[in-house]
């Protein structure tokens, strides 16, 4: 318990001073990949271009979560629009890991042979970590009581038939 409060405050610190939690991680692969400052330049200005669809993405995807939220606090459930929005948001949320796919990839054509192998590492090692960050999630959630997609669905059954 001690350790997830300290983590948390030490990310709220770091939020609040505007660097983001995986900096360090960051810099450290800067540092190893020994950019020319060309490269430099290049890895910015895709930063800044995929930052930006980012951001246009996830309010596209707010706005639809919100829209849902509308439809499922209907009176009556409109399966298809249901339906539809689902996808909406599934498409959405396709789009922003394409998002960071390509951003992976243009950023991998700046980069030299050795670089390149560098930069993979670096992508495994993220993902492997993600991975595990996501089971970590799943597991808490059995036991945390938290919904779950099959009370979800028995929820919306329930409003149905009333």
């Amino acid at each position: 318990m001690f350790r997830t409060l300290l983590i948390l405050f030490a990310a709220a610190v770091t939020a609040a001073a505007g660097t983001p939690p995986d900096a360090p991680a960051r810099q450290r692969l800067m540092k190893e990949l020994k950019l020319t400052g060309a490269q430099q330049e290049q890895f910015e200005k895709i930063s800044y271009d995929t930052q930006k669809k980012q951001i246009e993405l996830r309010a596209k995807t707010e706005t639809a979560r919100l829209d849902l939220r509308r439809l499922m606090d209907a009176e009556t459930i409109d399966r298809a629009a249901v339906e539809k929005k689902f996808t909406e948001i599934a498409g959405l949320q396709t789009a922003m890991k394409m998002n960071h796919l390509n951003a992976w990839s243009e950023k991998n054509k700046v980069l030299t042979p050795d670089q390149q192998k560098v930069w993979k590492k670096a992508l495994k090692r993220t993902m492997d970590m993600r991975h595990a960050a996501g089971r970590a999630m799943k597991m808490r959630m059995r036991g945390s009581g938290m919904r779950q997609p099959a009370r979800i669905e028995r929820e919306i059954i329930k409003r149905e038939e009333r």
